[in-house]
């Protein structure tokens, strides 16, 4: 009877530690999360606009509806993902024309931009939403950390900037 109890108990142990699915999708959950926050914290100055400037950040874009001016350090522009450093920081002007800092994009130029392959891992799980832009070679991921966004933190576009 005692090594039935035994077997038992190591059973339903070995099934309670086991990892699920729904558990490893909740463990990248929170890593994504927690590289956002990573990400918000170290480009928190960026919120002051002079910041950028000074650092020689230039208008790569002009005004983008739904997305707005992004300004680019060409330095940090390569093939390596930097989760705190993105290569574009947006803006967006509000009605005095301050500029608004409303998202981060990281912009990834790949070794054949004519052959990009499969885009760059970038945060923790697949929530992130890369895109190749052929106009620029390079493969772009917006994270929209200072403006919420309808469509998802990684969306492309976002509806709450205007046209």
């Amino acid at each position: 009877m005692k090594v039935k109890i035994f077997f038992v108990a190591v059973v339903f142990l070995s099934f309670m530690s086991c990892s699920s699915d729904e558990d490893f999708n909740q463990s990248e959950i929170e890593v994504w999360e927690m590289e956002i926050e990573q990400a918000r914290a170290a480009t928190a100055n960026y919120l002051d606009f002079d910041v950028a400037w000074s650092e020689g950040r230039i208008d790569a874009s002009g005004y983008v509806p739904n997305m707005g001016h992004h300004y680019l350090n060409p330095q940090l522009a390569d093939e390596t993902f930097e989760l705190l450093k993105p290569e574009f920081i947006l803006y967006v002007p509000d009605e005095e024309g301050n500029m608004q800092m409303v998202a981060i994009e990281y912009g990834i130029v790949p070794s054949d931009p004519e052959n990009p392959g499969n885009p760059p891992e970038g945060y923790t799980g697949d929530e992130d939403e890369w895109h190749f832009n052929e106009m620029i070679g390079m493969w772009t991921l917006h994270v929209w950390l200072q403006l919420e966004n309808p469509d998802g933190i990684f969306a492309a576009h976002n509806t709450a900037i205007g046209d």
